[in-house]
């Protein structure tokens, strides 16, 4: 299942500023992350987001997979951002290959550029380089890290899955980002991994 309909519905309930759900291999939501203001409680957000879910999509969900992370509501935050692909080109020679992925906002253009050694898995991963080298260069900010790049097949379509981990404070969360295989694995590694972290840059984006 798809859960960006999902993710798009309950950023719309009160307080919420925006919300990111984690599937299991089975598709199942495992995890439910919330960034909300602080004009109400948490646990009230949470039974929100559990009617939500179970009245406008049937999907029953405990508690305990919701983590709301609450912030001071007078802080400005540009909620509206959201990165958008506009294409890469690659060079290439015998043993390497060089990636250039650009990303753009408001009619500003953010070019990211990452090289290594040509392998299959490797070239996966220099493209999601050159993605997070395109998102630093926009949010003036190198907070993350390329986990895994891994390929599977759901619902009979080819699927690039993005680990991404996101550094704040001394602590790491593994952002999954994930996108269907439509003209070719680099071009979908780097919508994945657009993908794992485009709700996040939000909170870093300077005007």
């Amino acid at each position: 299942m798809n859960f960006d309909e999902v993710e798009y519905f309950l950023a719309n309930i009160k307080s919420v500023m925006s919300c990111k759900i984690i599937s299991d291999a089975n598709g199942n939501i495992s995890e439910i992350h919330v960034l909300s203001d602080s004009s109400r409680h948490s646990k009230q957000i949470s039974r929100d987001i559990r009617t939500a879910l179970l009245s406008h999509f049937n999907l029953d969900v405990d508690y305990k997979i919701i983590s709301v992370a609450q912030i001071n509501k007078n802080i400005s935050i540009n909620t509206d951002f959201r990165l958008l692909y506009d294409g890469y080109t690659n060079e290439t020679t015998n043993d390497r290959i060089k990636i250039n992925t650009k990303l753009s906002w408001d009619e500003k253009e953010f070019t990211g550029i990452a090289e290594g050694i040509k392998s299959e898995k490797n070239t996966l991963m220099v493209a999601a380089l050159s993605t997070l080298d395109s998102i630093k260069k926009a949010i003036d900010l190198d907070c993350f890290i390329v986990e895994d790049i891994q390929s599977a097949r759901v619902a009979g379509k080819d699927v690039m899955v993005a680990a991404i981990t996101h550094i704040e404070h001394g602590r790491e969360n593994v952002l999954i980002g994930s996108s269907i295989v439509t003209n070719n694995k680099i071009d979908s590694t780097i919508k994945a991994t657009l993908n794992a972290i485009n709700r996040k840059v939000c909170l870093f984006f300077k005007e």
